[in-house]
C-alpha cells in the first residue's frame, strides 16, 4: 500500500462507536454465568474495524513481526467452509441442563430467591459475583436454605422419567460448602431418594448429615413467596406418616437434572443417527460394542448417550476411543488387502 493510499483512508475515515454488548468487556463477575463468554463474531469484527480505522492500517506487517505465534496474524485471511475426510466421527455433545421454569410451581424466574443449583455453584466458587454468598433478591445473608431434589428429573409431567444420577451428589456437595461457609445456616435437603451409589459416595452422604444438614423424604408440591422474599415450601413427609407440611426459608436452590441433547441428530441426515426411547444418542450393542452407534465409523462418547457423572464419562470416552482405534486399524488392514 502507498503513500497516497493510506492519506486517502485518513479522508475517509468514519468514527465507529465502541460495541454495545459488554459480555466481552467485563473486568468481574456480575451474575450466575458460568464463564466469560467470548467475543461472538459481531463483536470481534466491530472490535476489528474499529481498530483497522483509528489506526489507518497501512498492513505494514509489524503486528505479524509482533506476535509470538508464526501464521496466527493473517492479514489477507477470508472466511472459509472446509469438507474434510476422516476415518470416524466421535459424538461428544453432552446433555442440556432441564430449564427450571418448566416447573412453575416452584417460581423460577419469579420469586428472585429461587434458584438452581448451577447458580448456587457460581455463589460457591472463588470467583462468585457477590465475593460472598447472599441471596439475590435483597442481598441478604440467607440464614435457613432448602434444596429440592430432581427437579426435572425423574418426572413424567416434563417428559423425563429418568433419574439424572449426578444431582443428589453436587447438592450433597454444595451442602457441606455452604456448611462451611456459613456456619450458622440450617440446610434442609427434600428429596425422593438419594441415590449415592459410587465409591466412597454414602459415606459423603453420611458426613454432610454428621456436619448439620437435614434430609427431608418427600416432593414439594409447591413454593410461595412473602412479601419480604422469604418462601414458603409446601411438601409431603412421609416418615411423618405422610402428612403436608409448609417450612419457610430464605433461599431456595432447585437441583436440576438434565435432559438429551437434540442437536447431535442435526449432525447427520434426517434418521440416519439412532436415538433410544428417552431421545439419547443410540447405542445398538451397548453391552459388546459400547459407543457404536447406528451409523459405521460414527462413535458416542459420555452423556450424548445417556446421563452420566465424570467419572462414568470418562469411562465411557475411554471405551469409544478404545473403538474408534480398532475401527480405523481395520479400515486400514483393508486397505492394504490384509484381512482384519
Amino acid at each position: 500500500m502507498n503513500r497516497e493510499q493510506v492519506l486517502a483512508r485518513q479522508r475517509t475515515y468514519t468514527l465507529r462507536p465502541a460495541a454495545a454488548t459488554p459480555s466481552a468487556y467485563d473486568i468481574a463477575p456480575r451474575d450466575f454465568d458460568e464463564i466469560e463468554p467470548p467475543m461472538t463474531q459481531a463483536e470481534a469484527h466491530d472490535g476489528a474495524a474499529r481498530c483497522l480505522d483509528c489506526a489507518v492500517c497501512s498492513e505494514c506487517g509489524e503486528c505479524v513481526a509482533a506476535c509470538p505465534v508464526d501464521g496466527c496474524i493473517d492479514l489477507h485471511a477470508r472466511d472459509e467452509k472446509l469438507e474434510v475426510e476422516v476415518g470416524a466421527v466421535v459424538v461428544a455433545t453432552g446433555f442440556k441442563l432441564f430449564a427450571a421454569d418448566l416447573k412453575p410451581q416452584y417460581g423460577f424466574g419469579t420469586y428472585k430467591n429461587v434458584i438452581t443449583g448451577m447458580q448456587m455453584d457460581r455463589l460457591l466458587a472463588p470467583t462468585r459475583p457477590f465475593n460472598t454468598i447472599l441471596r439475590p433478591g435483597d442481598g441478604k445473608v440467607p440464614e435457613r436454605i432448602a434444596y429440592v431434589l430432581c427437579t426435572g428429573s425423574r418426572d413424567e409431567t416434563v417428559d423425563n422419567p429418568l433419574c439424572s444420577r449426578f444431582c443428589c451428589m453436587y447438592s450433597i456437595k454444595q451442602n457441606q460448602l455452604l456448611m462451611g461457609a456459613l456456619p450458622l445456616a440450617d440446610v434442609t435437603v427434600h428429596y425422593m431418594d438419594i441415590r449415592a451409589a459410587g465409591k466412597r459416595y454414602d459415606e459423603f452422604y453420611e458426613q454432610a448429615k454428621s456436619m448439620g444438614a437435614t434430609y427431608v423424604k418427600g416432593r414439594v408440591a409447591k413454593i410461595t413467596e412473602k412479601d419480604d422474599g422469604d418462601l414458603v415450601l409446601r411438601y409431603e413427609d412421609i416418615e411423618n406418616g405422610g402428612k403436608l407440611v409448609e417450612a419457610e426459608y430464605d433461599l431456595v436452590v432447585l437441583a436440576v437434572g438434565v435432559q438429551p441433547n437434540s442437536d447431535a441428530q442435526g449432525l447427520f441426515p434426517a434418521g440416519e443417527l439412532a436415538v433410544d426411547e428417552f431421545r439419547y444418542v443410540a447405542e445398538p450393542n451397548e453391552d459388546l460394542n459400547p459407543g457404536a452407534t447406528s451409523i459405521p465409523g460414527v462413535f458416542v462418547a459420555g452423556a450424548a448417550s445417556g446421563a452420566k457423572d465424570i467419572v462414568d464419562s470418562i469411562l465411557h470416552a475411554g471405551s469409544t476411543a478404545a473403538q474408534v482405534a480398532a475401527h480405523l486399524e481395520r479400515a486400514r488392514l483393508e486397505k492394504v488387502g490384509v484381512p482384519a
